[in-house]
């Protein structure tokens, strides 16, 4: 099987939708079918398609209830929580990771609670999940809602459950670099059904919206689509999980590239193969390793986007003073990431010669 495999069955639905005359979800089938279809694979009881992830996550954080000035709980290693909880008003408060996993450490949160603490939105970062048994019991505890961004973890498990079912929503992204790719795209799922209802609301936009909605939703084409690569997914995330493990073969005994650490029970969908370089406390600089990649012809570059999410200007603006997550600000200069999707033979090779610079040093 190739990686993203698009053939006739596409066309076909692609045609099915066209012949119906109808290309809008509002009296469509295809959306409501790709909901059913989606939900049940993931296991989950109710789904609502969205024109893409960073909708579904806005659309959480006004089902958690949020309102002006209330707080949303986010982690820095990516903007889209944050982003997520701007667009509704709301106040991104970072919680800083673990080192090993890169996840939100969930150790961190009862300092970050205050009473407009509304929302929890954790990030499933290159296909791995956090540790959502101690996040899940501090929501309930205080009555929050968990929002999983999934969009690096679509078929990662924990304890043999799906990511993004695991809380109370699930966002998963469909952007042409993901395992499932629709060009553009998401799906949500959910537990409640009240939730899907504000949700619902926040996407369908009529000559009078039933809530100030931003028109959110999927058309049929998309969904269309999407239902045939849904059942193909699966095989993607295969092809991911074991371009990975070249990767992950590569630095073996290595101690200064650390891979993103696992945990008992989770497994990764590896979205993106990601190390820490940590050459500086073996005494190779940053140089040294470029230079050695250049000469293996092995294109790398290290800091993903080189600073936390709050450090950022489209979010820095909105907060009071700049937080503090010093072992994201440690990590994020630092990471060395692979995408694992395309050529599998690519990564046999990129792998091979990942292994000869660390032989290097």
């Amino acid at each position: 099987m190739q990686w993203h495999q698009f053939d006739d069955e596409d066309l076909q639905a692609c045609k099915r939708v066209l012949d119906s005359g109808t290309l809008c979800s509002i009296g469509g089938s295809e959306v409501p079918a790709f909901e059913e279809e989606f939900a049940a694979a993931m296991g989950s009881p109710l789904a609502l398609a969205v024109v893409n992830a960073m909708a579904g996550l806005h659309c959480a954080v006004v089902a958690s209830g949020a309102d002006h000035g209330d707080e949303v709980i986010v982690d820095p290693m990516v903007t889209f929580a944050a982003l997520g909880a701007l667009y509704h008003h709301c106040r991104p408060v970072f919680c800083d990771v673990e080192r090993d996993t890169h996840l939100m450490d969930a150790t961190k949160l009862p300092e970050l609670l205050t009473d407009r603490t509304r929302a929890i939105i954790v990030t499933q970062a290159w296909g791995l999940c956090a540790d959502m048994d101690a996040i899940n019991g501090f929501a309930r505890e205080h009555g929050l809602l968990v929002v999983e961004d999934c969009a690096h973890a679509i078929f990662a498990t924990y304890n043999g459950t799906y990511a993004g079912t695991l809380g109370d929503v699930g966002v998963y992204s469909f952007q042409q670099s993901k395992q499932m790719a629709l060009g553009d795209g998401g799906m949500t799922c959910m537990k409640d059904e009240g939730v899907r209802t504000v949700m619902e609301e926040m996407i369908t936009f009529g000559t009078v919206p039933a809530r100030l909605g931003w028109n959110y939703r999927m058309n049929e084409l998309v969904a269309a689509v999407g239902r045939v690569q849904l059942r193909r997914a699966p095989e993607y995330v295969r092809m991911c999980q074991r371009a990975a493990a070249h990767y992950n073969e590569a630095v073996a005994g290595c101690e200064w590239l650390v891979p993103q650490a696992g945990r008992p029970g989770r497994v990764n969908a590896y979205h993106i193969w990601t190390a820490i370089f940590e050459g500086e406390d073996q005494g190779i600089s940053r140089e040294q390793f470029t230079g050695a990649c250049a000469e293996q012809g092995l294109s790398v570059r290290l800091g993903y986007i080189h600073r936390p999410a709050y450090a950022h200007e489209p979010i820095a603006q909105y907060l009071d003073e700049e937080p503090h997550c010093p072992v994201a600000e440690h990590l994020m200069p630092r990471l060395l990431m692979f995408g694992t999707g395309g050529d599998p033979q690519a990564h046999v090779v990129n792998a091979e010669k990942l292994a000869a610079v660390v032989d290097s040093f």
